[in-house]
């Protein structure tokens, strides 16, 4: 692999012996000026890590207008979302000048993720860690956007924050098989209830940990004046806190309940045993997070750009 990754911050930590590995499964891909690499709603196929060259990542906003949402340089990826997520393709993707660089397919990152291959649980965490730094910066825009769809506005809340309660957290989590492995590393958190309305966390706040729905719903969204701004909501089963987690940066929106709720916290010192450790079911835990990211990450794209197309529709109406 060419000396552009050694220092892309990326990709940071990997050693010799696993740029080695990461090379000996992935495939070359280059791509031509003015070519398409993938299209929004194609299957997903291979994460793609560009030595040479510029691609621009495009997405279509509601009324088939495109959004540019950001350009991949030499020593970054696209296309991380094949290898966390199902999902259809959710932008287009297209050389601005001769590409190339090398492709790990998802099926093979699938694999040796389920065999607990060190490098492959290493490239999950980096890409994790990437579509949260991506999400920040959509969630950025949205913020900043003076646009927005009034029914996504929420009453404001600052309610209590979680209290301490009891309970057989073991019994509440067999409900949710997505989540294998999450009832051994329960003994390791702090079963938390909140009434609906109650704070979970702050913009800005920093984040010991995560917290994880059992029951009941938790919203995060933008602070508009007196209301708040609805972009996520999560439900059992989810995590929240997983953008602030992964990129090491805090919360990013506020947090509240949306109704009473029962949450699991798993602080930091938790979920870096569960590293140090390696128990078998660690690659199905990093396999959830890893989906729900990606989803966030869509519904955040989803919600920027209903707020894109809102500002445009109404700058066409001050000109006509």
């Amino acid at each position: 692999m060419g000396d552009v990754w050694r220092n892309a911050p990326q990709l940071a930590g990997f050693d010799t012996d696993e740029w080695n590995a990461l090379s000996a499964h992935a495939a070359a891909f280059a791509v031509a000026e003015g070519e398409t690499l993938f299209r929004q709603g194609d299957a997903p196929g291979a994460l793609y890590l560009v030595e040479r060259g510029v691609l621009e990542i495009a997405t279509r906003l509601p009324g088939d207008e495109a959004a540019v949402m950001s350009t991949i340089r030499p020593g970054e990826m696209v296309g991380e979302f094949a290898l966390l997520d199902d999902g259809p393709r959710s932008a287009h993707v297209r050389a601005l000048e001769d590409t190339s660089g090398i492709a790990v397919s998802r099926g093979r990152f699938l694999a040796l993720l389920a065999d607990g291959t060190p490098w492959a649980l290493r490239l999950g965490m980096a890409l994790r860690r990437l579509v949260a730094s991506r999400t920040r910066a959509t969630l950025g825009r949205v913020v900043a956007e003076g646009m927005f769809d009034p029914g996504a506005l929420r009453q404001l809340h600052a309610g209590p924050k979680p209290v301490a309660a009891k309970g057989d957290v073991a019994v509440l989590l067999r409900g949710l098989s997505r989540l294998a492995g999450a009832a051994e590393v329960s003994a390791q958190g702090h079963l938390h209830t909140i009434a609906a309305g109650g704070t979970v966390a702050e913009p800005g706040e920093a984040q010991d940990g995560l917290h994880l729905v059992l029951r009941g719903a938790v919203r995060a969204g933008v602070i508009r004046g007196a209301m708040q701004e609805q972009v996520f909501v999560f439900g059992p089963g989810c995590f929240v806190g997983l953008t602030g987690h992964s990129d090491g940066r805090g919360q990013p929106l506020l947090v509240t309940a949306a109704e009473d709720s029962l949450l699991l916290h798993l602080p930091k010192a938790a979920l870096a045993w569960l590293e140090r450790d390696a128990p078998p079911w660690l690659p199905a835990l990093h396999a959830a997070m890893g989906r729900q990211l990606v989803q966030d990450q869509r519904k955040a794209n989803r919600h920027l750009g209903r707020s894109l197309a809102l500002t445009r529709f109404n700058h066409a109406g001050e000109t006509a």
